[in-house]
């Protein structure tokens, strides 16, 4: 895809609009996908960042002046209508308006997931959208885990639903034909675990990308490219993941060769994650994201565009794939 044009939100995140513009400043200059960016937020502050890093002039750099901000009293289901010129629903109106191929945010995840549902809609045949986060496995591969939060409770369609939208952004994201996928469970014997889970691996079983049940061990394993679980679960596994690096430095030093690769679990390092079955490219970064998380947030939002990672298309039910 040619001339991507990614819509920022600089206003969400912990720590302002400085950093989240320096963060995409640094991504455009590493990128190796040249793209447009789309600011959404306070021209006035926005000019004045960019004039004092030495890009206020530049022509791939668009402002969008958005003249609402969410508060925290809003209603989250109601603020994509109640706030429709804040600068997280700008970035998705944008979307859905032509003017932007994906919307980067450090928002809260309830309103941009309220947000590009209402604004963008589902994909066709999708029961619920996912969010969806890769980790590094000992296979020197990742894997996608989804749900990692957008969903806690699951009925066994969604967790169909993820299998089939987590296979299809493997497939398109990293250029890999046949991922295999496995649902999380707590053990691989038939028997094991909840009626949604049997439920879904009965309606799983017949397709040929299908491995079954993995244990939590199997996931950092490599076993499987797609472990599917309800977003209860996959939340609590992301978030220990995430934080076992700093465990590893702890114990180990800055210098320490494993320390250093066990940085792959720092989510400063992959910077956001897609929603999964919406009708557009939206990634969610931390709400405590770093200069770096945003650029890292970024190159991810403009490769999974080049790539047209993110599918529309059907992911029904109880359906049998083949």
């Amino acid at each position: 895809m040619d001339n991507i044009r990614l819509a920022i939100d600089v206003e969400s995140g912990d720590f302002g609009p400085k950093v989240v513009i320096s963060g995409f400043l640094e991504a455009r200059r590493v990128s190796d996908i040249p793209f447009k960016a789309l600011l959404c937020g306070n021209k006035d502050n926005i000019q004045k960042i960019l004039v004092e890093e030495g890009a206020q002039r530049e022509s791939d750099i668009e402002i969008v002046h958005c003249t609402d901000s969410i508060s925290p009293l809003d209603n989250k289901a109601r603020v994509w209508k109640q706030r429709a010129d804040s600068s997280v629903v700008r970035c998705i109106t944008l979307q859905r308006e032509g003017e932007a191929d994906a919307s980067v945010s450090a928002g809260d995840t309830a309103i941009l997931m309220g947000a590009a549902l209402f604004i963008l809609g589902r994909s066709e045949g999708v029961a619920r959208p996912a969010l969806a986060a890769f980790l590094p496995t000992i296979k020197n591969k990742p894997v996608l885990l989804l749900d990692v939060g957008a969903n806690l409770n699951c009925r066994a369609e969604h967790l169909v639903s993820f299998a089939r939208m987590g296979h299809k952004y493997v497939c398109r994201y990293l250029n890999k034909m046949t991922p295999s996928v496995a649902l999380l469970n707590i053990g691989k014997e038939a028997h094991k675990g909840t009626r949604q889970v049997a439920d879904a691996n009965a309606a799983l079983k017949n397709w040929k990308d299908y491995i079954g049940y993995i244990e939590g061990d199997g996931v950092l394993s490599g076993t499987a490219d797609v472990a599917v679980c309800d977003g209860f679960t996959g939340n609590v596994l992301l978030k220990t993941c995430e934080t076992f690096h700093k465990l590893i430095k702890s114990f180990l030093g800055q210098s320490d060769d494993l320390g250093n690769r066990m940085a792959v679990l720092d989510p400063e390092n992959y910077g956001a994650v897609p929603f999964l079955g919406i009708r557009g490219t939206v990634l969610k970064a931390h709400g405590g994201s770093s200069s770096r998380a945003i650029t890292n947030a970024v190159l991810t939002a403009v490769k999974a565009v080049k790539n047209e990672a993110v599918w529309s298309g059907g992911a029904g039910g109880r359906k049998v794939f083949k």
